[in-house]
């Protein structure tokens, strides 16, 4: 397993003096073992998970939840309104969600730390979502367009505002890309999500995208080894594909073996497009 980021945060600050000639003051991290231990069963992990509490039984669980995963839970899971509550060797899902998909990424996550074999889902469905009354018909397609949404939110080559819209019963994307291939990518995914398509994508004159592209965010292994899953979860000629994932320092590898050679290259292209990821090393094999 990668080594643990070095999380800061106000209470857990760096070492600072005791007066002129006073002893240093260590930090808390610097024990931090020993610290969580002592005080998993309050609910350490809450400083940085929220709503991520602990029972006095799972120190062992708690170290794991308080350096692993933060990226996603940050910018996703607490978002959309999910929690998770871990409970021996069971994380409990609750909230109220605003999207389903949230749901899956939570239970990938959950079953990452080391110790958790289930994972039991409470959750529901937010109030006012005018879908709940819908017919079955368009609750489907809703949620193939929270995919779609997903998919593009944690895609590194589609971060130029391409927006899902469900417009006449087709999924619809509306906004600018700075090339035809941005444009070809963006609607393979939302077609290989399972939407019926209706493109209103522009290509823009490539000097409205002359800055350089951004580098891709620095995030810890085991959230890319999540942010791969759960894309290859959430389209659906690669979501019961059985591949391992492993992330090491942004090179991330994938092994397994797939029935075609048009089903490897799409597990790899969605891989290679995942946010955050430097390089794709790829053992797939074809196995019919």
């Amino acid at each position: 397993m990668s080594k643990a980021p070095r999380l800061l945060h106000p209470s857990l600050d760096s070492t600072s003096s005791v007066g002129e000639t006073g002893p240093l003051r260590h930090s808390l991290f610097d024990s931090k073992d020993e610290f969580i231990e002592r005080i998993a069963p309050v609910g350490v992990a809450a400083i940085y998970f929220g709503g991520f509490t602990l029972s006095p039984q799972d120190a062992p669980l708690s170290r794991q939840a308080l350096f692993k995963l933060s990226f996603l839970n940050r910018h996703f899971l607490q978002a959309g309104g999910l929690k998770i509550v871990v409970n021996k060797h069971t994380a409990v899902l609750s909230g109220t969600v605003a999207a389903r998909a949230l749901v899956t990424l939570a239970e990938i996550l959950a079953l990452q730390i080391e110790g958790i074999t289930s994972v039991q889902d409470e959750t529901h469905p937010a109030p006012d979502d005018p879908v709940q009354a819908a017919t079955p018909s368009l609750r489907d397609k809703e949620t193939i367009r929270e995919a779609v949404q997903f998919l593009f939110a944690t895609d590194q080559t589609l971060r130029s505002g391409v927006q899902v819209s469900l417009i006449d019963g087709y999924l619809t994307l509306q906004g600018e890309v700075s090339s035809i291939a941005q444009k070809n990518w963006a609607e393979q995914l939302t077609e290989a999500a399972g939407g019926e398509l209706q493109s209103r994508l522009k290509v823009s004159d490539a000097s409205n995208f002359a800055a350089p592209p951004a580098e891709p965010p620095v995030i810890d292994d085991e959230s890319l080894e999540t942010l791969v899953l759960f894309r290859l979860r959430l389209v659906r000629e690669t979501e019961h594909v059985p591949v391992r994932v492993k992330a090491n320092r942004g090179v991330v590898s994938v092994q397994g073996k797939v029935r075609t050679e048009s089903l490897r290259q799409r597990v790899e292209n969605i891989a290679r497009s995942t946010l955050g990821l430097r390089e794709l090393r790829s053992t797939l094999s074809i196995s019919a």
